[in-house]
């Protein structure tokens, strides 16, 4: 078995052979210095998910001295399957923590951000329609940009960001998973194809 391990000789992370398994004994490919290396633990935390208005229970596996901040992305795994994550909170002792150690953290919440939801606000005249879309967090949205809604075209005037930021320049652009609201004004009625 090879892994790349910092080396003292090299100064600079090379190639070594593990040459003892019981004593975490390597060799570098480099300059033949032997070094015991024990890799870190990884560790299961326990996690609560949400997409939306609902919330799962799962866990998160990390290395346990890996750092975790609120914002970053990790992956979930729930009774559905794998999902990805944003990093909203960490719990500490009861406390509740924007960056620790993972072996720190006893509970990891998270908001889904591989599916989800756009919350539209549609502008027709003085008629304000609201519209969801459950779409990829990766999922970009540009100001002006046209959109197909029920058979009508409608252009991107603004987006709300989670952070409170306002997109108005035409050709601002967000991912849905930063998205609070996206605001559309009416263009016009898709038009027919005639045959």
């Amino acid at each position: 078995m090879r892994r790349y391990i910092y080396c003292d000789t090299c100064k600079e992370e090379t190639e070594h052979e593990l040459i003892r398994e019981d004593k975490n004994l390597y060799r570098c490919i480099e300059c033949n210095t032997f070094v015991q290396f024990e890799p870190e633990k990884e560790i299961k935390i326990r996690a609560i998910i949400s997409s939306g208005e609902v919330s799962e229970k799962g866990s998160v596996l990390l290395k346990q001295h890996d750092l975790i901040e609120k914002g970053d992305e990790l992956i979930v795994e729930t009774d559905e399957g794998y999902k990805i994550g944003e990093v909203t909170s960490i719990e500490v002792e009861g406390k509740r923590v924007e960056r620790c150690e993972a072996d720190k953290a006893s509970t990891i919440w998270l908001k889904n951000v591989g599916e989800v939801v756009v919350k539209m606000s549609l502008h027709k005249r003085a008629i304000t329609t609201p519209y969801k879309i459950k779409i990829s967090g990766d999922t970009e949205f540009r100001v002006g940009e046209e959109l197909e809604i029920n058979g009508k075209i409608f252009y991107i005037s603004r987006i709300k960001l989670n952070d409170g930021k306002l997109l108005k320049k035409f050709g601002d652009v967000a991912k849905a998973k930063e998205i609070k609201r996206v605001y559309a004004m009416f263009k016009e009625r898709r038009k027919r194809r005639s045959r």
